[in-house]
């Protein structure tokens, strides 16, 4: 089975950017003063971290699998 690399950076993405609307649902500030006043030990907050922690996971996998795919051409010698 084939990974597509650019699909798993697409959906941690989308994972990152619905964790965090979660999080802001519960702490509106949490873009502008991350480490603020904020509820994060409710579930929606918890589960919104979790969420945004996986998304980051999943892209930055992504990324590494694309830059270490091996290429397809073969290498170009030069002749003397």
């Amino acid at each position: 089975m084939r990974v597509r690399w650019k699909l798993l950076e697409v959906l941690g993405a989308v994972l990152t950017l619905f964790a965090t609307l979660a999080i802001l649902s519960v702490c509106p500030y949490f873009l502008l003063f991350a480490y603020g006043p904020c509820a994060l030990s409710s579930s929606e907050g918890q589960t919104g971290f979790v969420v945004a922690t996986a998304g980051a996971v999943l892209m930055l996998a992504g990324e590494i699998g694309r830059r270490k795919k091996t290429s397809l051409k073969p290498p170009i010698l030069e002749s003397e």
